[in-house]
């Protein structure tokens, strides 16, 4: 699939909730999703810590949506296979701090490889950073993996 980035200057909206650490709602009806970005659910390890952070972080301010679509209009953008909108969210005194990027570099999600459009294909380096130095999931992962009776 082909995928076009879209930021129109319009594109300034307030995160009304957070839904989940990867999941946002832009006034009444518009749920976005971080662009392949998968966050763990609030019933798994880290998840509320996860879901607390981007709350934090994204409730109730006013961030910059940056969308995929597949050609270059608004009636062309992306979702993901539950019918979510997917986003880049840049947020921060200037808009100009990826949450995605941020979420991947504290280890906090993982990269959703189908169909990470290929400006994006640096999420796997802000990935394996966070996995080396054993942040976030990565540490829960690890501490899972060496727990007595565990088998691969």
């Amino acid at each position: 699939m082909l995928a076009f980035a879209v930021l129109a200057p319009g594109n300034l909206r307030r995160v009304d909730e957070v839904l989940s650490g990867d999941l946002v709602l832009i006034g009444d009806t518009f749920k976005a999703r971080l662009t392949r970005v998968k966050a763990p659910g609030r019933n798994e390890p880290l998840g509320m810590e996860v879901y607390d952070s981007t709350k934090r972080e994204l409730e109730g301010q006013t961030v910059k949506l940056f969308t995929w679509t597949t050609d270059n209009t608004a009636a062309g953008i992306v979702y993901d296979e539950d019918g979510y909108a997917q986003v880049q969210i840049f947020h921060g005194k200037k808009a100009d701090v990826s949450f995605n990027e941020v979420l991947l570099k504290k280890g906090y999600a993982r990269v959703d490889p189908k169909f990470l459009p290929d400006e994006l294909n640096h999420y796997y380096d802000l990935e394996k950073e966070a996995r080396d130095k054993r942040l976030g999931i990565w540490k829960a992962r690890l501490s899972a993996l060496a727990r007595p009776g565990h088998r691969q």
